[in-house]
């Protein structure tokens, strides 16, 4: 299967760059994933690759094969919408197969990957049911069906599960993984759901601002995001200003605006230095007994409380008047707390990134 390489490619609309100077490449049989914002160029990105949009800058590469001029037709490429777009009149088995049977290429070949495409979407006992007679997950698996009888060696998927409800999108998700795998294609994702991203993807690309922010394995982007764009696009984030007082080969420790010392041992930055200290709602742990932490320690007054799926979050008001979100599991005895009660709460340096305040979004 092919691999795709996009080289600074650049597309403007009237002074936007909706795509801006980006290079990226997609390794032949992986399924990546563009995971980020309305309006971060994920979108834009998959219709320059189907050739539905012209370049404007930069060359896109199937294997070495340079895509500039190339029509969708010949590029080898099938597309899933969010929306479906199947053919309301056709029932699934012409929906499926309507690509060859418009280019005259009916044949028992094209039969026999029809069928098996049906079967491997699970839908090989509803050949004849008529799109408004399907579920919302049956017809994203027809409009991959269709694609992928389209002959197609790159799948590009925009927002696939968007419209669907999030058990049926959770079970889809892997589905589509399946799928891609077992046939040995190259698979380009669109999505802003970090879950889906995490969930189904060999690799990610956060967009931001038309081009990746960061590119890595799912693990690599929690555990090492090389921006706090990348930290807060991922889940709720707490984020302190403040001067490195001292710092060390695997430590640095920060005095905030508030006065409180911050130590993380996560990088070591030059003493003096501005620089933004940032701690996921998750990892804010809250203490039930008495701690003598010296470091990493605040003390507030629990303003809200929600309930959320598995968890329950907390937003938090300082001694100093600014507010901190915790995030605990909800089997916890720290899930209990009430609102107005004080609380004291500490995290691990390993919990504490930093980033100087002139490299930050």
């Amino acid at each position: 299967m092919p691999e795709v390489r996009l080289e600074s490619v650049t597309k403007r609309y009237g002074k936007t760059e909706a795509v801006k100077n980006l290079c990226l490449t997609v390794h032949d049989g992986e399924y990546f994933t563009l995971l980020g914002p309305i309006g971060s160029g994920k979108t834009t990105t998959l219709m320059l690759l189907a050739g539905l949009i012209e370049v404007d800058e930069g060359e896109i590469y199937f294997d070495d094969k340079p895509m500039k001029g190339v029509p969708p037709e010949d590029r080898g490429v099938g597309f899933v919408f969010e929306t479906f777009a199947l053919f309301p009149h056709y029932n699934v088995w012409e929906n499926v197969t309507y690509g060859p049977r418009v280019r005259n290429e009916e044949s028992t070949s094209t039969r026999k990957v029809a069928e098996e495409m049906l079967r491997m979407v699970l839908l090989e006992d509803r050949p004849d049911a008529l799109p408004d007679e399907l579920s919302g997950g049956m017809k994203q698996r027809t409009a991959l069906a269709r694609a992928l009888t389209s002959g197609a060696k790159i799948l590009l998927l925009d927002e696939p599960l968007g419209s669907l409800d999030a058990k049926i999108r959770s079970a889809l998700a892997l589905d589509l993984r399946r799928i891609v795998k077992a046939l040995g294609l190259t698979a380009i994702h669109v999505t802003n759901n970090v879950e889906e991203a995490m969930t189904i993807s060999d690799r990610v690309a956060v967009m931001h601002n038309g081009s990746p922010e960061q590119v890595g394995l799912p693990k690599e982007l929690y555990e090492n995001p090389k921006s706090i764009f990348v930290m807060d696009f991922m889940g709720d984030i707490n984020l302190f200003n403040g001067v490195v007082t001292s710092s060390g080969e695997d430590f640095t420790e920060v005095t905030t605006e508030e006065g409180v010392p911050f130590r993380s041992s996560r990088r070591s930055i030059e003493t003096g230095t501005r620089v933004h200290a940032v701690v996921r709602a998750e990892d804010v742990d809250i203490l039930l007994e008495n701690d003598k932490a010296a470091v990493n320690r605040l003390h507030g007054t629990v303003k809200e409380k929600l309930f959320l799926l598995g968890f329950t979050k907390y937003l938090i008001e300082l001694e100093t008047r600014r507010e901190v979100v915790a995030e605990v599991p909800s089997m916890r005895r720290e899930a209990e707390l009430r609102v107005g009660e004080t609380i004291t709460m500490k995290f691990t340096p390993q919990n504490v990134y930093l980033f100087q305040i002139e490299e930050s979004i």
